[in-house]
């Protein structure tokens, strides 16, 4: 795809591009100044084969519209969108940040708390998605930026949802990346729903925890076959630091069957609260089976009460001889004196 910044071309008569930020297989996005607002911008243009597609280009206008409703901070704010130099193109809040994928490369294995805090994050942004009626369709680290003050922000919403009308195919040709985290339903064609967002996240969710996918092949179509027949490893086979409640929460969100996972992100959202009630080691580790201190107290009183009644026999025996001795010796003295 040719790179519009050679020429720092002004976008539709308002967005002067300045800087490319990152090239894909179906966009480039620069970074651009709105010289109307006068404030930065994330500018997206596609590729012409979809620019030129008419189908495409209407569902584009209709979702890039629905898409701006979405007001979050987890959320990249969708400005504008429009039709120039035989591009779509689409104008989103610039967000400082680097992509959650790139984080992951990065640091291979990201802290237990980082990792945990990035998918409650992202559930908060889907959850208030689903609630709005929206299904983002193509959940994906690399539609994660994070900034600076470690806030998550999820993008594409409008474009992913566009992208879901085209042809299978044709989406693999369009990005490599959604394979790895496309769901059983989508891989066979399905519409999606909230759930199918769930499956793209519990994917997320296992990578972050182990450092490793679920499932990986070179071949788009051996991995979509994966998807939708094989069962991942345990993930706590994988990590075993981690609680066995959130292992159950990311194998459930990986099933096999749309209609046994979360049924929309607020209440995957739930069970993870749940999990972050678990107690944490100060090295951001989780503790596992702690030991029950009142169990433990009970046990200890436990051992220590034959000691203790063997104290009070000794001391109740001392007191009766305590006081037998007095007994004693009037009976003595009145022996002698009945002698005398």
């Amino acid at each position: 795809m040719d790179d519009l910044t050679s020429s720092f071309p002004i976008i539709n008569n308002r967005y002067l591009i300045t800087s490319t930020i990152a090239t894909g297989g179906m966009a480039v996005v620069y970074k651009a100044q709105d010289l109307t607002l006068e404030r930065p911008v994330a500018l997206k243009i596609l590729k012409k084969e979809l620019s030129n597609d008419q189908a495409f280009k209407n569902r584009f206008r209709q979702e890039a519209r629905s898409s701006a409703q979405l007001i979050h901070p987890n959320i990249v704010t969708t400005f504008d969108f429009g039709y120039d130099r035989e591009r779509l193109y689409i104008v989103m809040e610039y967000v400082d940040g680097t992509e959650l994928k790139e984080l992951m490369k990065k640091d291979k294995q990201i802290s237990y708390s980082e990792a945990f805090d990035y998918l409650r994050q992202a559930c908060a942004g889907l959850a208030y998605a689903h609630q709005m009626g929206f299904v983002h369709c193509d959940i994906k680290p690399q539609n994660m930026l994070i900034t600076a003050n470690k806030t998550l922000k999820i993008t594409d919403f409008g474009i992913s949802r566009a992208l879901n009308t085209i042809s299978r195919e044709e989406q693999h040709s369009v990005v490599w990346g959604s394979p790895l985290y496309i769901s059983p339903e989508q891989s066979y064609g399905k519409a999606p729903s909230p759930a199918t967002d769930i499956y793209s996240l519990g994917v997320i969710a296992y990578e972050l925890f182990s450092g490793q996918l679920p499932f990986y092949a070179q071949d788009a179509a051996e991995l979509a076959r994966m998807h939708r027949m094989e069962t991942p490893r345990p993930l706590i086979e994988i990590n075993p630091q981690i609680p066995s409640q959130l292992n159950e929460v990311v194998m459930r969100c990986l099933d096999k069957d749309p209609a046994k996972r979360y049924s929309s992100a607020g209440e995957l959202e739930k069970a993870l609260s749940d999990v972050a009630l678990l107690p944490i080691r100060e090295d951001g580790l989780f503790i596992e089976n702690l030991p029950n201190i009142e169990e433990e107290g009970d046990k200890k009183l436990d051992e220590t009460k034959p000691e203790l009644k063997t104290i009070l026999l000794a001391l109740l025996a001392l007191i009766l001889v305590g006081g037998l001795i007095p007994f004693w010796l009037y009976v003595i003295l009145s022996l002698n004196l009945t002698n005398r």
